[in-house]
């Protein structure tokens, strides 16, 4: 019952919800719709041009896709300015809708981005430290799958064989890795931001006691639903390639986006009840 209740107080909206939701909402749609306008006029001056597009209806087969996306690479400035636009105003939203969505908090005025820029530079810190993990962790991944693949190579496995136990399971550990970096450097940002922590030197610690003292709600459930989102988004791509586009593929690509900030804002209220649970917390700094 407890379990349920519990449920059911993160999915009830509270104040500050519709304001936190939205405002994710309108800048994930603010900032990819000119992306996207400019990409398409990208896209039909390059690859409308080309021999082989003609013709083509959706969706595109496998090799057209992949000749699709060789043409991207011309675009590549417009998909890195559009990506590190909505990774800053993201690190701001996240710090202001703690601070919304943190009851201890009313206090403050209810502006998220206004509440939020403050601390995008120990979010960046934050992230600089995450980065090095990532690296740690690829290179880590590297040398154990180049190391199988040198004994699959002598032992003649199957072309099967080496597939399922070396690409698939180097993509599996890969996204496993990448998202247990992801739930860290979230959990590490709230913290942040709810106790308005100056010095980020602690944290990992304070990270490792969390994840033993509350391993399924602040670890397990936080990687969960993190990967909702990412499959919430890898759905969009999919329903991208397999319409024609139009106003229906708009309306469900905006509703899927409307679902991922949903769920982002649960994440915030769940992290921001657990942190805040006395057998967890500490002194601050």
């Amino acid at each position: 019952m407890a379990l349920i209740q519990s449920t059911l107080n993160m999915i009830r909206p509270t104040a500050g919800t519709w304001r936190v939701v939205l405002s994710r909402w309108m800048l994930y749609v603010s900032v990819t719709l000119p992306g996207l306008a400019a990409l398409t006029i990208h896209l039909r001056q390059t690859v409308g041009l080309r021999p082989w597009f003609q013709g083509l209806e959706p969706p595109l087969d496998v090799l057209s896709l992949k000749f699709l996306l060789a043409e991207l690479s011309g675009g590549l400035p417009i998909l890195v300015l559009g990506a590190l636009i909505i990774w800053v105003l993201q690190l701001v939203w996240l710090a202001g809708s703690v601070q919304i969505l943190d009851t201890s908090k009313n206090d403050l005025p209810r502006k998220i981005f206004a509440n939020g820029w403050s601390y995008l530079g120990r979010f960046v810190r934050i992230a600089v430290f995450a980065i090095i993990m990532i690296l740690l962790l690829h290179l880590a991944l590297k040398f154990a799958f180049n190391s199988l693949a040198t004994r699959a190579e002598l032992e003649d496995w199957t072309v099967q064989q080496s597939f399922f136990d070396l690409v698939f399971w180097r993509a599996v550990l890969s996204f496993v890795a990448l998202t247990l970096v992801g739930t860290c450097a979230f959990w590490a940002r709230v913290i942040t931001a709810a106790d308005n922590r100056r010095k980020l030197r602690r944290l990992p610690l304070m990270l490792m006691r969390l994840f033993l003292h509350r391993p399924v709600s602040a670890l397990i459930f936080q990687f969960s639903t993190i990967t909702v989102v990412l499959f919430v988004q890898g759905v969009a791509l999919w329903t991208w390639r397999q319409s024609a586009g139009g106003l229906a593929w708009l309306v469900l690509w905006a509703l899927l986006l409307l679902i991922a900030s949903w769920i982002w804002q649960v994440r915030i209220r769940a992290a921001l009840a657990i942190w805040r649970l006395e057998d967890i917390r500490e002194e601050r700094d």
